[in-house]
């Protein structure tokens, strides 16, 4: 279909690719990753023909229909209708029904003499007009005309859109919104080759669900470039890796990708090290000898030998290793705050009402659900920043920290980054605020850049940077992975994983959320729900609800959430558990015990076996042993938070 051949590109007079070769075969669903800075977007460019290839040959048929959807659609004006926008996916069926439209127009006015006239003029150039409509007709029916607006309804609906918005003009929709219109243009579009870059930004969880299953049964050839390991793992199959200015290649999706890579480079250091005994051996032997004239022909044999040798290199992994903890000032109580009947309405559409909820010391919790919810509002409702009817109780000696997009407002424009960052804590020294920075993708002499030249994206970074250095012991973050790599979203789940305070977090990365959430809220109709589990325990037991449920008053997911009961005065209240269910709770707490028991014990060992000395000296078995440790320490946890929550459920249904 496609086909990259030795070909370089260099950008500011740095080669992003040297001599790399890339093969684009019909059919395959490619995911295109590699840390940011690497040139993932700009190969998209070479192919979609916006860059200019000057190094090298691209081969493609002159037909191939490519589309390409970028982050640079968000600045076109569009003033037409959403829909009219999205129709011109497919040129061909608007250029048709256009046509068809105007021949019949003419046909319609043969009561005015000059129309007339005209109609005999296209009579004779088209011959039987009647006829030549009725050709295009059949013309356009066979190109899917007819079912051309249903399909792009459909795309848009999928995509979130309403039907009362489709005539609304685009420029009138956020960016968000903007660049879900010119996905659902380029899906009617149907290219032989699609080109996506980042298209999850901006989207909420049911539509990064529903892309997915669109791409799932997609007929066509498309490559992804993506943050979201996950969305690549349900969507691709091969994966293309950009690193040292090339192109590596792997068979399926992303996990397959991780573990292809493990072994390669595993086999990769096994031929490094045995071709390095050979050179040591034959060295040996040559400074052995060279001295022996009876062994002169043998010495020059094998100096020749090893100056024909095709040496293997081993490059230096470009994942930076960074390690980043964030620590608390103080330690709060054990409640950090309570909500009481916490309502919200902006006119007459209700946001929240009547939520009862509490968020405990060490809480990571997830906000999680679809664009328009209340989720955002929620955490400014939390934190005091948004008015709101019923009551927040903060807890003793809670200090919060909040990251939303307005905090980029907040930032002094003349600074750099490194002055910005040391205005939160005079504590810190240059060396952590550069690793810090490094987390967030500023290495080397960005870290001296003015705030004001940063791009929207790179001021987000630096703001989330910022929020995370506060020590605060609660941390309200809205969207903290937008703009990070998947490499620098893993650091900062490790962190936040690692984090002794709480945290209540929007997002919809499911990986980030699968890594860090130890419980789960979700407004539902208006209420807000809680799952004490993790995102896969949640997402199991949702499967298991089906779409079209709702949580009923004596619904309890086998996991132990939090239910409440809807009253008719929009008030909530606890619903004790019955006798069964103190006996499944029983049951629960036993085998959770076992599981603590067990995770215990494996702990105590790792870290046992970090003091002996033949680990000690050995850099792969210390890390492996801290590794295996801290993840039995997080299994832990969430068994203790799990226990805990069944407990109380138990104490209160024995009351």
């Amino acid at each position: 279909m496609l086909a990259l051949v030795d070909f370089s590109f260099e950008f500011a007079g740095i080669y992003l690719y040297k001599n790399a070769n890339w093969h684009i075969k019909p059919g395959e669903k490619i995911g295109l990753v590699g840390l940011n800075g690497t040139g993932k977007s700009t190969l998209l460019r070479l192919i979609s023909g916006d860059y200019e290839l000057r190094e090298g040959n691209m081969s493609k048929p002159s037909n191939l229909k490519i589309g390409f959807l970028n982050q640079d659609l968000l600045s076109i004006d569009y003033q037409d209708p959403l829909l009219e926008v999205v129709l011109q996916g497919r040129a061909d069926l608007a250029a048709l029904d256009k046509e068809i439209n105007r021949l019949l127009e003419e046909i319609e006015r043969t009561a005015d003499v000059n129309a007339i006239q005209h109609l005999t003029e296209l009579q004779d150039q088209f011959g039987n007009l009647g006829g030549y409509v009725t050709e295009l007709q059949d013309q356009f029916g066979n190109l899917g005309g007819y079912d051309w607006h249903a399909e792009a309804e459909k795309l848009l609906e999928g995509l979130g859109f309403k039907t009362e918005e489709l005539q609304k003009p685009l420029n009138l929709f956020s960016g968000g919104w903007r660049m879900r219109a010119m996905l659902a243009k380029l899906l009617l579009m149907q290219p032989d080759l699609l080109l996506l870059d980042e298209p999850t930004n901006h989207l909420d969880l049911p539509t990064i669900e529903w892309i997915e299953d669109y791409l799932k049964t997609y007929k066509g050839t498309f490559v992804i470039v993506s943050h979201d390991r996950l969305f690549l793992d349900n969507t691709v199959n091969r994966i293309a890796e950009v690193a040292h200015q090339q192109l590596y290649h792997y068979k399926g999706n992303f996990s397959d990708y991780l573990e292809q890579k493990e072994e390669r480079d595993e086999m990769l250091q096994r031929r490094f090290d045995n071709q390095q005994d050979y050179i040591r051996q034959q060295m040996a032997f040559i400074r052995r000898f060279k001295a022996k004239a009876s062994k002169a022909t043998a010495v020059q044999s094998r100096v020749k030998m090893l100056q024909k040798l095709d040496k293997i290199e081993l490059k230096d992994d470009e994942k930076r290793e960074m390690n980043i903890r964030f620590n608390i000032r103080t330690t709060p109580g054990k409640t950090i705050c309570t909500l009481k009947d916490v309502s919200k309405s902006y006119d007459d559409s209700v946001i929240i009402r009547s939520a009862n909820a509490q968020v405990l010391r060490g809480d990571k919790i997830a906000l999680i659900g679809a664009n328009g919810k209340g989720k955002s509002t929620l955490l400014r409702i939390i934190y005091g920043s948004e008015p709101h009817g019923g009551v927040i109780e903060p807890g003793w000696n809670v200090e919060t920290s909040f990251f939303a997009q307005h905090q980029l407002e907040a930032l002094n424009l003349q600074r750099d980054l490194l002055n910005e960052l040391g205005t939160v804590d005079a504590e810190y020294t240059e060396a952590e605020l550069r690793t810090v920075l490094g987390c967030f993708l500023f290495t080397g002499d960005e870290v001296f850049k003015k705030i004001k030249v940063l791009s929207g994206g790179e001021k987000s970074r630096v703001a989330l940077a910022k929020t995370l250095l506060t020590r605060a012991n609660m941390l309200l973050l809205d969207e903290p992975t937008n703009h990070l790599d998947m490499f620098s979203t893993s650091v900062l789940a490790d962190a936040i994983s690692q984090y002794k305070g709480t945290c209540v977090i929007v997002s919809h990365d499911r990986t980030f959320v699968s890594n860090v959430a130890t419980k789960i809220w979700w407004i539902e109709n208006g209420i807000l729900r809680e799952y004490p589990g993790t995102y896969d325990e949640w997402n199991e037991w949702m499967q298991r609800r089906g779409p079209e449920t709702h949580i009923q008053e004596n619904e309890t997911p086998k996991t132990k959430p939090i239910v409440t009961k809807d009253n008719s005065d929009g008030s909530s209240e606890t619903k004790k558990p019955g006798k069964n269910r103190l006996q499944q709770l029983e049951q629960e707490m036993a085998e959770l015990e076992k599981q603590m028991e067990t995770i215990r014990a494996e702990k105590t060992l790792h870290e046992k076996r970090l003091t002996d000395e033949d680990v000690a000296v050995d850099f792969e078995k210390i890390n492996a042993h801290t590794q295996a440790y801290q993840q039995a320490d997080t299994q832990l946890q969430k068994l203790q938070t799990a226990y805990d929550a069944a407990m109380e459920q138990w104490i209160a249904g024995a009351e």
